[in-house]
């Protein structure tokens, strides 16, 4: 039996494929990055890429297990901190000065906040930084490949964790040609990276156990 809600956003996504215009596909894919400037010897961390197959918009949402371990050491010391930020007094732009860009000849918006501290959040974010620090040296935990799809009603959705290189567009392609194969039933990740397991010894061999948490990522754009 048939889902009809999976039915319906399906064919909404592929209605919406076919009226959608002004999106350039540059040899098959949707290039979302400018890669003019990135030093190709750079981690990657993140990335994403769109491609049709079938009809239907394929919206990659890609992650280096790597980008997955950092958010693992990130959560672990935000819990072990936890009870310093509760005691943080103020609500988070409490006192913030508003700076404005003008919009047209009368009107403007709120371009950023100038915020001062509030109480006990230089205590929280000291601690938070040596407990990243320390996790970042001691921490084991493992990320493995993964892949999530879901069917929404403008694209087929994809997450996947893998670990493969993305510093340009040649590699962008890779990324893309390798969730094609996948969705088409040619390959797996499980055949595709077979026993891979990202953990400390990986983080270390990465060069990031001795690197600030707040300078390890960056993004592709831009950066």
């Amino acid at each position: 039996m048939k889902n009809r809600q999976f039915e319906l956003r399906r064919r909404l996504a592929r209605q919406y494929h076919r009226n959608k215009r002004g999106d350039h596909f540059e040899h098959g894919i949707l290039v979302r990055h400018d890669y003019g400037e990135i030093d190709p010897s750079r981690l990657s961390w993140w990335d994403d890429v769109l491609f049709i197959l079938g009809g239907l918009r394929v919206a990659v949402a890609w992650q280096h297990p790597r980008h997955v371990y950092r958010g693992m050491v990130e959560d672990a010391a935000m819990k072990a901190t936890h009870h310093l930020h509760e005691k943080i007094d103020g609500e988070l732009f409490e006192g913030a000065v508003k700076s404005y860009k003008k919009v047209g000849r009368s009107r403007k918006k709120v371009q950023s906040y100038t915020m001062t501290r509030r109480p006990g959040e230089q205590e929280w974010l000291d601690a938070l930084r040596v407990e990243e620090a320390r996790l970042c040296k001691e921490a084991e935990f493992s990320v493995v490949p993964s892949l999530k799809v879901e069917t929404l009603d403008w694209c087929r959705f994809v997450k996947i964790v893998a670990p493969i290189e993305v510093s340009n567009v040649a590699e962008l392609r890779m990324l893309a040609d390798l969730v094609r194969r996948i969705l088409k039933g040619e390959t797996t990740l499980a055949s595709e990276f077979p026993g891979y397991v990202y953990g400390k010894a990986q983080w270390i061999g990465d060069g990031l156990a001795e690197r600030p948490m707040y300078v390890v990522s960056h993004r592709i754009a831009g950066t």
